[in-house]
């Protein structure tokens, strides 16, 4: 015998909250998890790229701007989907490709592996171009004009060169909490009497690929 499907409304179980989690639907719902997924399933529904895909809305609630990302206080969404897909969209469609801090920048989160998984993957390429990685379109030719148009860019805009005593200080930051967000190694580098500045830092990690032996 044929279990009768149950109805659930879910357009009015977000309106108002907006952003929901998916413990808040089943309290609100008083369904099963499986039933609450497969709703969601047929409605079509977003989930946020950051905090594991823990937050979750839906298209007549998401408010994304023309790059198609959505802030709504600690969740992160993209309309294009998970993080890896956005982080792939962008760089494949990005004028002169994009570097790591770029990236984070623009979608608010860390995200160098998932750069390097998409590397390993061949669906970005990674090149260091006048010293800085760079990621790049996996097809030969939109990546030449990426590179192209980056180099340009940054003869047009030349990178401050770290001082030896600027790259040491922040190095031993680093030994001593490998765990430090780079605004606090720039504070701690200052409070130390050594100028430096959020950028200087930024380039020193870049030169180094800090962020990946920190992550190992």
């Amino acid at each position: 015998m044929v279990r009768p499907r149950i109805e659930i409304e879910i357009v009015p179980i977000f309106r108002g909250p907006r952003v929901l989690t998916l413990e808040q639907l089943l309290r609100r719902l008083s369904c099963s998890r499986a039933t609450v997924l497969r709703r969601l399933e047929e409605h079509g529904y977003h989930s946020s790229y950051n905090h594991s895909g823990k937050f979750l809305t839906i298209p007549e609630d998401a408010d994304f701007d023309l790059q198609g990302l959505w802030l709504w206080k600690a969740a992160r969404f993209s309309k294009h989907g998970s993080l890896k897909a956005t982080v792939e969209l962008f760089v494949q469609k990005s004028e002169r490709g994009m570097t790591h801090e770029e990236i984070s920048a623009l979608l608010g989160v860390r995200a160098q592996n998932t750069l390097l998984d998409l590397v390993h993957e061949k669906k970005v390429y990674r090149e260091r171009l006048a010293g800085t990685f760079v990621y790049l379109n996996r097809k030969a030719h939109a990546r030449r004009g990426q590179a192209r148009r980056r180099v340009a860019f940054l003869k047009e805009h030349p990178k401050t060169l770290p001082t030896s005593r600027q790259i040491i200080t922040t190095l031993l930051e680093l030994i001593k909490d490998r765990r430090a967000k780079r605004e606090e190694i720039v504070l701690r580098c200052q409070r130390g009497g050594v100028p430096i500045s959020r950028e200087v830092v930024d380039a020193i990690f870049e030169a180094y690929d800090l962020d990946k032996k920190r992550a190992l």
